[in-house]
């Protein structure tokens, strides 16, 4: 019995215990984010496991010398048999936005642990990987009634919240104005504030003066929503991020040394790691997020429309659609909704354009930057259609597969979280990623998350005593980096100088008669 000595055991006495009395069970018994390796001398066996959404990596070398394995690849590179250069075929994925799938990694003869994966090195040979989390069977929890499963996300919520909470240092959070980061900020500040302890929210706010991208209803300034938040509670230092002394492309070479991985969306990566620094000041050693919350907690449940519409139940449909009306949803948009899920994507594009005119483009070349002849190559179509993306990207048909979508493709935020840690010593956890949040999520039936008309129906009964009203029912999403178009002007220089270090991979692989059009 473990019991009288957890307070004091070492995760990795934990971790052997559990293995030596589940074995190759232990993954799916473990909560938070980890990546191990343990070598069974009995079996002969080496086992490499990845946490389930992958938010810590674990690479591995397989030749006919050795298998080596390191939680980075810089630590294989150390070896002097093992090449130092870019995987092309996952770049073009990464570039695509398309979904992780198979062992392959950014760099040549450097494999990767998937996320939810055990890789097993048995003593003939043989290389095992098994996907340890079933994703398509529903757990059941034992939950009924409607008001166990709001009583259940509330204190599983909170559960998942304390266990990120464990540090000897302070703690900061990211708050912006949505209703993820504000659950997990709330959460937090209450019980922080029952040990007598402060919470550190960050909050990123539009450079001052800076022309902003109007983008339908989105909000262009989360930090009157998020002050509404952080003035509920006492114990939480509001501070607003402009990160005015930072520039697009100032520390990209810094950040590729720390993660491996070309970085997304470098405008908001010039605040996310002013956000760091400043942490960093403070001695703030851990981060609170909440990216997964659109994918749990939060879930907007408007795939419930289809779902409804493919199992015939066309009372319910009938209800559901009046409701969002009265709420204030066009005919068009309830109708877009319900029937766009059912429709080839690109059928859905054309009735898109001919009933709205102008409409967000859905096809590849739309939003990346691939070389317009690799996009055409038929065998890379039909390789994207294989992983699930194809050229047009398809709807969700229920809730439960939305979220899914979005879980199964978090490979990056590993990558991320790890060159975070490295470079500013600030550990990222998300509680709306938790294991146990997870398994909930994906177990609630979808009239949880729209019902009468309400979407995100179970987070407004959950979470209304402690989210403002203002954040609960805005229209429209928060836009984060909406002083983008200032920002660009200002990284030009610094943008073409980085399209002209181009080498040979990155002039086959992207668009660059139309990125340094872009950009000059």
């Amino acid at each position: 019995d473990l019991t009288p000595r957890l307070a004091t055991l070492a995760d990795a006495d934990l971790l052997l215990a559990a293995w030596e009395k589940w074995g190759t069970a232990t993954p799916d018994r473990l909560v938070g984010d980890f990546a191990f390796a343990l070598w069974d001398a009995a079996e002969r066996r080496l086992h490499l496991v990845r946490d389930l959404l992958g938010n810590r990596p674990l690479f591995y070398h397989h030749g006919d010398r050795r298998t080596a394995f390191a939680t980075m690849a810089k630590g294989l590179h150390a070896l002097p048999d093992i090449p130092v250069a870019p995987d092309p075929f996952t770049l073009m994925d990464c570039i695509a936005l398309a979904p992780r799938r198979g062992p392959r990694s950014f760099f040549v003869e450097i494999n990767r642990v998937a996320p939810g994966q055990r890789v097993t090195f048995h003593p003939d040979g043989r290389i095992e990987s098994v996907d340890w989390y079933d994703w398509d069977a529903p757990r059941d929890l034992g939950l009924r009634s409607d008001d166990d499963f709001v009583q259940a996300l509330r204190t599983t919520f909170d559960t998942a919240v304390a266990a990120c909470l464990r540090s000897d240092e302070p703690i900061g959070s990211h708050l912006s104005g949505g209703m993820d980061s504000s659950a997990v900020t709330a959460s937090a500040a209450l019980q922080l504030a029952q040990r007598g302890q402060r919470l550190s929210a960050y909050t990123h706010v539009p450079l001052p003066g800076a022309r902003l991208d109007q983008w339908g209803d989105r909000t262009l300034d989360e930090g009157p929503l998020a002050a509404l938040l952080a003035a509920r509670h006492a114990n939480i230092d509001h501070v607003r991020v402009d990160a005015a002394d930072r520039h697009i492309g100032d520390d990209m070479d810094a950040q590729f040394h720390a993660a491996e991985y070309p970085p997304f969306n470098l405008c908001n990566q010039v605040w996310m790691t002013e956000i760091c620094r400043q942490m960093q000041r403070r001695r703030e050693r851990v981060m609170l997020v909440g990216i997964m919350g659109n994918a749990t907690i939060s879930q907007q449940g408007v795939e419930r429309l289809p779902l409804l519409a493919t199992t015939g139940a066309w009372p319910s449909l009938a209800r559901e659609a009046i409701a969002l009306h009265r709420h204030g949803w066009t005919a068009q948009r309830i109708a877009s909704s319900t029937i766009g899920a059912l429709l080839p994507p690109r059928l859905l594009d054309a009735l898109r354009r001919r009933f709205r005119g102008k409409s967000p483009p859905r096809d590849l070349l739309a939003y990346a930057a691939l070389n317009p002849k690799l996009v055409e190559n038929p065998d890379y179509r039909a390789h994207l259609e294989q992983l699930g993306h194809g050229l047009h990207l398809p709807s969700p048909r229920s809730p439960r597969a939305h979220a899914v979508s979005i879980l199964r493709h978090t490979d990056i935020m590993g990558l991320s979280v790890k060159g975070q840690l490295a470079r500013f010593g600030v550990d990222q956890r998300d509680p709306t990623g938790d294991r146990r949040v997870i398994d909930l999520a994906l177990a609630m039936p979808p009239h949880l998350l729209l019902q009468q008309g309400q979407t995100r129906w179970i987070y407004h009964r959950a979470f209304a005593d402690r989210i403002p009203p203002e954040i609960r029912t805005q229209a429209g999403k928060g836009l984060q980096g909406a002083d983008w178009p200032t920002r660009i002007e200002q990284a030009r220089g610094t943008l073409v100088a980085e399209l002209d270090r181009a080498d040979p991979i990155g002039e086959r692989l992207l668009a660059l008669p139309v990125l340094r059009a872009l950009a000059t």
